[in-house]
Parts: structure tokens; sequence; C-alpha cells
């Protein structure tokens, strides 16, 4: 039997935690390692955060806090990453969320799935608050119907 990690931070209406994230925020791991003085945060060991709107898993996750207030600065998810919104899926082996920009940077051959339609680059970024992505080197692949 494994040991784990709970980890539950309130963010209504996206203030305390991540902007990306709305309403409470539950993330599970096998450990869970804080340096408070630091501000750091790893989850490690099939990460699973969930929200009201998103859910981002991850083989590892370090939340960068901020030390002036609260809340989160940038989230690092590393290994098998897979964020899943709205029917879209984004997989790839690093993503990268800044909250100064509210983007997730998604790169180590990311994809992009939506129904019938896959879409891949060399990176890809997302704009959270925009919901609008940017794909670097796309081919765009399209199932008819």
């Amino acid at each position: 039997m494994s040991s784990g990690a709970v980890y539950a931070a309130a963010a209504p209406g996206g203030q305390g935690a991540a902007p990306m994230m709305k309403g409470p925020i539950t993330i599970t791991s096998r450990s869970l390692s804080a340096d408070t003085k630091a501000g750091i945060t790893v989850f490690d060991g099939n990460v699973s955060a969930k929200s009201d709107n998103m859910e981002l898993h991850a083989n590892r996750m370090t939340v960068y806090g901020n030390q002036q207030g609260g809340g989160v600065n940038r989230i690092l998810a590393e290994g098998a990453v897979k964020l899943i919104k709205e029917g879209r899926v984004v997989t790839a082996g690093k993503a990268d969320y800044t909250r100064a920009d509210d983007k997730i940077v998604f790169t180590e051959n990311p994809k992009i799935t939506e129904g019938k339609t896959l879409i891949t680059g060399t990176r890809i970024v997302y704009y959270v608050s925009e919901d609008r992505t940017i794909v670097d080197d796309s081919k765009v692949f399209m199932e008819g119907k």
C-alpha cells in the first residue's frame, strides 16, 4: 500500500490559488514536499489537480507560491502531462503555467485533441483567460464526418 498526499485549496473565483482553476482545488499525489520559507510545494507521483473547470495530471507538479500574500505564481507540471478542459485534452511532456501572463506553455511533444481534431506542434501556448491558443510548427489532422 502506498502512502498518499491530498492537498485542498479554496479558490473562490480563482482568488488565492491559480486563476486558471476556478472553485476549490484538490490535489492528490503519492507524496508531498513543502518548503514554506521558499514558497515551493512539490507533488510527486501520479499527481492530479481538479477544480470546477479543469483537471491537470502529471508525474510531478511543482507549485511556486507568492510570498507577499499567498496565491500561486507558477505551476510546473512534468511527465505525462494531461490537461482536460471543456472537451479539450492537451497532452505534453511538460507544462509551465505562469500567473503573471495567465498562460500555460506546453512542450515536449504537445498535442491537442478536441472531438475528431488533433493538433500537434513543437510548442503550444494557451492563454487561459482569453481561451486563445498558439501552436508553433502546427499540424492539424481532422477526421471527416
